[in-house]
């Protein structure tokens, strides 16, 4: 099926169920890998869906690598130039025909089951708008045993879900970006914020969290499908204390631990603080780690945070 433009698909006739939508830029061998799953999950299913990969400006062999799937799987590419995370989320949504869009991740593998299980959880559960799956985190070995077992403090880096005692969605337990499906009326109601998800320069993430919630808080329900599992595949450079840094800075960023809007310009007694603050916690995490101790990624965690505060109280960006 190969590159497909939004006029030859509107004219298409008859509406799919769901349309799974993967953003990607650049991935072209893990893209592969994420397909050749889809591939095998779409065996346990009869009802008609979709799938698009929206490509955002790659520039490697992702469309080479989309066209040898279109013999096996009802695949459309939508080149969506513009960069950022939350485009190409947005031209998804305007090009998606199912009822339901199902959104996964370029860098993953799913279940035999994954897609059945959602097709299921949109019939079984009507009244509800939104819905989250299990994702598990597989590793690239070799794996630091520090960061093995540091995985609870890391659970959101690593986008972790798997609390199958959950059954409501809340804004307080919502799905990542990997594995989530929302209905397609919900979903052009809420889209995506241009000025949150990554993009080249930018490592700000927070944009299909804030679109749930903002869904939410209109009153839709959520709930979890908990036999919808995909494996969340974690590289070597993601297993570091360089990118531990950087993701939690973002999320400091994005989430900071001080009052922004009431914080700036900064008197010299909350800067002094501010610095203080920030030089204990980069101690303690030294001193933590030297011990051996694993809480110390629980105290780098924190000083990270902070520095993306004190980058947002800056006006800064990350």
């Amino acid at each position: 099926m190969g590159m497909t433009t939004l006029d030859n698909r509107a004219a298409m006739t008859g509406q799919p169920l769901a349309t799974v939508t993967i953003c990607t830029r650049n991935r072209a061998a893990s893209l592969a890998r994420t397909l050749a799953s889809i591939v095998e999950a779409a065996r346990a299913v009869s009802e008609d869906w979709e799938l698009l990969v929206v490509d955002n400006g790659s520039t490697d062999d992702t469309s080479e690598v989309v066209d040898g799937f279109a013999g096996c799987l009802p695949i459309h590419r939508i080149l969506h130039s513009v960069p950022g995370l939350s485009n190409a989320r947005n031209a998804g949504v305007a090009a998606a025909r199912g009822r339901f869009i199902i959104w996964t991740d370029d860098d993953l593998t799913v279940d035999r089951a994954w897609l059945a299980a959602y097709l299921a959880a949109f019939r079984t559960w009507p009244d509800c708008a939104i819905f989250g799956g299990r994702a598990i985190p597989r590793y690239a070995e070799p794996v630091p045993a520090w960061f093995l077992a540091c995985e609870d403090d890391l659970a959101s880096l690593l986008a972790i879900r798997d609390a199958p005692d959950w059954d409501e969605i809340t804004p307080e337990r919502v799905p990542y970006g990997l594995n989530y499906a929302v209905r397609t009326d919900v979903q052009r109601a809420h889209p995506y914020d241009p000025e949150l998800g990554v993009a080249p320069g930018r490592r700000l993430g927070g944009e299909e969290t804030g679109m749930i919630r903002a869904a939410l808080r209109s009153g839709v329900r959520g709930r979890w499908v908990w036999g919808a599992t995909v494996h969340h595949l974690i590289p070597p450079e993601r297993q570091t204390a360089a990118y531990i840094f950087r993701y939690y800075r973002a999320h400091g960023f994005r989430f900071p631990d001080l009052p922004v809007e009431d914080a700036r310009p900064l008197r010299l007694s909350q800067a002094a603080g501010i610095a203080g603050r920030l030089g204990r916690k980069a101690t303690m995490a030294a001193l933590r780690r030297l011990r051996g101790e694993p809480a110390w990624v629980r105290s780098f965690i924190s000083f990270a945070r902070t520095v993306g505060t004190i980058d947002r109280l800056r006006g800064g960006r990350v």
